[in-house]
């Protein structure tokens, strides 16, 4: 379903949007048009009213843009917080809060033309001086995992009430499919300050989305409420959201999840089981949408000097020592793609034939370990607690490990104790934990692997990929971004590694047959502003 749809082409995302990013695909036009197109007319009669039961695999860790580090926190903050841009479901950029855009010829500004008819949940009114304010918060506050991802920004200039410019220190490629997700997310600064810091937490009106967060019980619930006066509408001229409440439940075990939408306790998942896909398929009271997707699956070491991983010939050990295919298989019943880095198949960069790993070598990574010279190789295996799937994975991945006598302590612990641990760069071994993805292929990348960046979380370090990572952000050329960041993918994932990846996932959506206008992004975010109930 397209939304106020200025669309990118199909080849211009492939090549652009999921690919050489935002001035790459507008650099022969750099003006969003002024008029979008409007948005189709979703099948059926929507009706107005109801609940929607949402079943997500953890709870929300942080409701602030700004601080978020977990795919979860995005599924709620997609429906409270609206973005300058967004994308449709086959990836396109669209306009949201931001009608339309123009790109210097230089590609070191980037001015945007703000809608004027937005307001906060709190009243407020949103103009250009909120998003000055919003990217300067994300750049410049300490802590803010949105920093690497605004770094080539250098100021953001009000030019009046609804226009605002960035000036760039250099073009960068990646902009607007960064402005897509929680670094273009708008929050009202009165907001902010009245929630201080109770704002991860807390019932608060700081967005101007479609949906208004009301209550928030940790590991029990979070209720969003239709916002009355969201500025979106249909094709007809009907304000969205059609329903009147979404239940987010935070429920970690699989099993259980589907289990709430075959009695229809839930009516919507975007995480099962690959064991459970067949029978939800064959189901007739559920409905399976699935689509490739961004994400990718690794094991993340600690680099840090004194901690095991330190020494980079373990991490490739560990590496040689994996038999993805039989992960694939016996894990997720063949759902996703076998992987061996950050760029995934839908990615313009991605290469269907690096596959340096392709087949386990256990002797090799013998080898590897011996060379090191200091005993067997034993490590703290962190994984997530409370999913069958999850740990099944984790035992697996153990016994792999046997072969080549390495030996992985697994220790479950909840999901965001891990991912305290990976902000604290405090964990003692390797941890379990995967990553959404993003349309753009510097987003799985640049954050991860350059030095010190927000999401860098094995503290990996490497000059040469520093460069590369630096250079393809600055150029527009599709074919020369694709070069360097394939470069740059050979030396963190074989020769200097900086994780161990296994998996590509795909985004898929569940949910109850009565339920209508939702299909899957490749993002794996619901967007519920157009979603209804069938009576």
């Amino acid at each position: 379903m397209e939304f106020f749809g200025r669309r990118v082409s199909r080849r211009e995302f492939l090549g652009g949007a999921l690919g050489a990013g935002a001035l790459a695909a507008f650099g022969c036009s750099p003006a969003a048009p002024s008029q979008p197109a409007p948005p189709q007319q979703p099948a059926g009669r929507p009706n107005y009213g109801g609940t929607l039961v949402f079943v997500l695999e953890n709870d929300v860790i942080d409701f602030d843009p700004m601080r978020s580090r977990a795919f979860v926190d995005r599924n709620v903050h997609y429906q409270i917080y609206d973005s300058l841009v967004r994308i449709d479901p086959k990836g396109n950029i669209i306009p949201w809060l931001a009608e339309r855009w123009e790109i210097s010829p230089d590609g070191k500004t980037v001015t945007f033309y703000l809608r004027q008819d937005v307001k906060f949940h709190d009243g407020t009114t949103f103009d250009a001086s909120v998003v000055k304010w919003n990217i300067e918060r994300y750049k410049n506050t300490e802590g803010s995992a949105r920093s690497g991802e605004l770094a080539p920004v250098d100021s953001v200039e009000v030019v009046n009430t609804y226009t605002v410019r960035f000036n760039l220190k250099t073009p960068f490629s990646p902009l607007l499919a960064q402005l897509v997700d929680r670094a273009g997310m708008m929050v009202s600064p009165k907001a902010v300050e009245a929630a201080g810091a109770d704002f991860t937490r807390k019932a608060f009106k700081a967005g101007t989305g479609p949906f208004i967060l009301t209550e928030a019980v940790k590991d029990d619930h979070i209720t969003l409420e239709r916002n009355p006066e969201w500025w979106g509408k249909d094709q007809l001229g009907n304000r969205l959201p059609y329903v009147d409440k979404v239940i987010v439940r935070p429920i970690t075990n699989s099993d259980v999840r589907l289990a709430n939408l075959r009695t229809g306790e839930a009516q919507v998942a975007n995480n099962i089981a690959g064991k459970d896909v067949a029978s939800v398929k064959s189901d007739p009271t559920l409905s399976y949408q699935e689509i490739p997707g961004l994400a990718f699956a690794s094991m993340i070491p600690n680099r840090r000097p004194g901690f095991v991983f330190s020494e980079p010939r373990y991490i490739k050990a560990v590496a040689m020592a994996l038999d993805r295919r039989e992960i694939l298989d016996r894990v997720f019943f063949g759902v996703g793609t076998v992987g061996y880095g950050a760029i995934a198949p839908p990615h313009f960069a991605y290469d269907p034939n690096f596959k340096p790993f392709e087949r386990p070598d256990p002797e090799g990574a013998k080898r590897l370990v011996a060379e090191v010279g200091r005993g067997q190789l034993q490590f703290e295996f962190l994984v997530p607690s409370g999913d069958p799937q999850t740990l099944q994975l984790a035992q697996l991945i153990q016994a792999q490990l046997a072969k080549a006598d390495i030996k992985a302590e697994i220790v479950q612990m909840e999901f965001a104790q891990i991912l305290q641990l990976q902000s604290e760069k405090t964990f003692k071994g390797m941890t379990l934990v995967g990553w959404s993805g993003r349309i753009d292929p510097d987003g799985n990348v640049y954050d991860h692997i350059y030095t010190g960046r927000p999401f860098n979380d094995s503290s990996y370090s490497n000059p040469e990929v520093d460069k590369l990572l630096d250079e393809q952000r600055a150029t527009t050329d599709v074919n020369r971004r694709r070069e360097l960041l394939r470069r740059a993918e050979q030396i963190y994932v074989v020769d200097d590694p900086a994780r161990v990846w296994y998996r590509f996932g795909v985004a898929m959506l569940v949910t109850n047959r009565r339920v209508k206008g939702l299909e899957p992004y490749p993002d794996q975010i619901v967007r519920f502003q157009y979603a209804w109930l069938e009576k």
